[in-house]
């Protein structure tokens, strides 16, 4: 292949390499350059006729109104509440991701002593604690308190196992709750927020094992 092949074919491999990017607007962006590099290639001119120049005008339109979208999404204001939730617990995610995450969410307080999950059941919610704790108990003996900020249920989520401890509140406790069913298609849809949100959960397990080694 000479030099001036590898030019010819140089937008097609920019847009195959945008698939390797996890975030969006540079997934986009990258397709959005390799269709305006193809279609000025083409040496086109309106109005467009071949099925070529008109697909290459398809895929700019659609990465343009996608990167648009984007943009809307990170620079829409948080509501008020979100915005607390947004700073002091979820601040490695995109705040677009944050805003799909919390659109499926809903909060919610629970009293002392409610059972959040059952030790060998399995979960229908992955949960949150954002103000208050829980007590982690296997077996009867409470092994761990979990506190703000502290995913619950997320490993039976992403393994598809039952339940491994029980988990009750300890005082008054207020939580952001996603059914696991909808977090599941959200996640599917968004590899971007997936990736967050794996990311997220390793470094609370990373943590905790941190903190067993330290008690023991």
């Amino acid at each position: 292949m000479n030099l001036l092949e590898y030019v010819i074919y140089a937008p097609y491999f920019l847009v195959l390499a945008s698939l390797l990017f996890s975030r969006r607007h540079y997934r986009h962006m990258l397709a959005l350059l390799g269709s305006l590099w193809a279609l000025r290639a083409l040496n086109s001119s309106w109005p467009f006729r071949s099925p070529l120049e008109i697909f290459w005008l398809g895929m700019i339109i659609i990465h343009s109104l996608l990167l648009l979208r984007s943009a809307w999404l990170h620079i829409l204001p948080l509501k008020e509440e979100h915005r607390i939730l947004y700073h002091s617990f979820f601040n490695k995610f995109s705040r677009s991701n944050f805003k799909k995450l919390m659109e499926i969410g809903t909060i919610e307080n629970k009293a002392h002593g409610a059972q959040l999950c059952k030790q060998g059941q399995r979960m229908e919610y992955v949960m949150c604690m954002l103000d208050g704790s829980a007590g982690v108990i296997i077996d009867g003996d409470k092994i761990a308190s979990l506190q703000n900020g502290d995913f619950i249920g997320e490993i039976s989520f992403l393994s598809g196992n039952r339940s491994s401890a029980t988990v009750r509140t300890e005082v008054l406790s207020t939580l952001v709750l996603w059914r696991q069913d909808e977090l599941k298609k959200l996640l599917q849809k968004n590899m971007s927020l997936l990736i967050e949100f794996n990311r997220t959960i390793e470094r609370q397990i990373s943590r905790r094992l941190t903190q067993h080694r330290e008690i023991n």
